[in-house]
């Protein structure tokens, strides 16, 4: 097996499916400027079996370079012995630019079979960095919902129903609720002193090309909480940002607008929202863990390798 670059128009062109929306084309090139160069990469023998995006800085080889997870596409599933071959071509690419090259793989709710041999190929082949915990709701279990969460998020969940929330659903093309939805999340993140990556400019200009809805919750007039969702996968939506007021936690309204965005997806038939992780780097943030643990979510790996 050998690696072939090749341009971002013919990856397009072999690669018309990605397997998420982080290893597109379209995505690559709309956040390029954060890298010195892109790397479109072919592993090819008697033909090409997989392709790899990767983000070009001072010290590394990235991928992704701007997104939760990137990783390696193909057209169908290979086996272990050709990802063997491709992650140690992958290795040596390093090598020869004189770069460390890094990996996320998707959680392990993405193309289970062929990530986990991702992951068992790279660990032999490297070494793990880290391993967040991700979290995720399957979304047919809503149709039970109360039977699955704990008690104490039950109770907080019947006193938010009480509440009189208006649950609005924002689609992509709608700028002025969207900056809405953003300005509620950044306060969010503000009050607890999380980094908020995105710009609303980077919002507007990524839902140009990634499926996405917005989600607002307001009360009395007020808007208390809110989500930003992106459409990542076959029937996968990924969590991108979501958070309330702190002044309005009495009422609940993150148990509220949990409840109602997992009955959005339900009735959308959506298969898994995919969470997100609560480690960074893999160390835990144990409120966090606990609100995802106790509002019915399930957990995976997302592991991050170094070649």
């Amino acid at each position: 097996m050998k690696i072939t670059e090749t341009t971002a128009a013919e990856y397009k062109e072999v690669f018309k499916r990605t397997q998420h929306i982080y290893n597109s084309v379209e995505f690559s090139e709309l956040n390029k400027y954060k890298v010195k160069k892109l790397h479109y990469l072919f592993f090819e023998d008697t033909k090409i079996r997989f392709g790899i995006v990767l983000g070009e800085n001072a010290d590394n080889l990235l991928s992704p370079f701007s997104a939760p997870f990137g990783g390696l596409c193909f057209n169908k599933p290979q086996n272990i012995e050709l990802i063997d071959e491709a992650v140690l071509q992958l290795k040596s690419f390093g090598e020869e630019h004189h770069k460390k090259t890094i990996i996320t793989l998707p959680p392990t709710i993405y193309e289970q079979c062929q990530t986990v041999q991702c992951i068992n190929s790279l660990s032999r082949a490297g070494k793990i960095s880290y391993n967040e915990i991700n979290y995720h709701f399957n979304i047919p279990y809503f149709h039970n919902y109360e039977s699955i969460i704990e008690r104490n998020a039950k109770k907080n969940l019947h006193k938010a129903l009480k509440e009189e929330f208006t649950f609005t659903h924002v689609c992509n093309d709608n700028t002025e609720d969207i900056i809405r939805a953003y300005n509620v999340i950044k306060a969010n993140r503000k009050e607890h002193g999380y980094p908020l990556r995105m710009s609303v400019e980077n919002v507007l200009s990524t839902i140009k090309i990634i499926p996405a809805d917005f989600f607002i919750l307001t009360h009395s007039g007020c808007d208390v909480a809110a989500a930003q969702i992106f459409h990542v996968a076959d029937g996968i939506c990924q969590v991108i940002y979501w958070g309330d007021l702190r002044q309005y936690n009495s009422i609940r309204p993150m148990n509220y607008l949990a409840y109602r965005i997992f009955e959005y997806y339900y009735k959308e038939g959506i298969r898994i929202l995919d969470i997100g992780p609560s480690t960074e780097h893999g160390i835990p943030n144990y409120g966090l863990c606990n609100f995802k643990e106790s509002i019915g979510c399930s957990v995976s790996s997302r592991f991050t390798f170094e070649l």
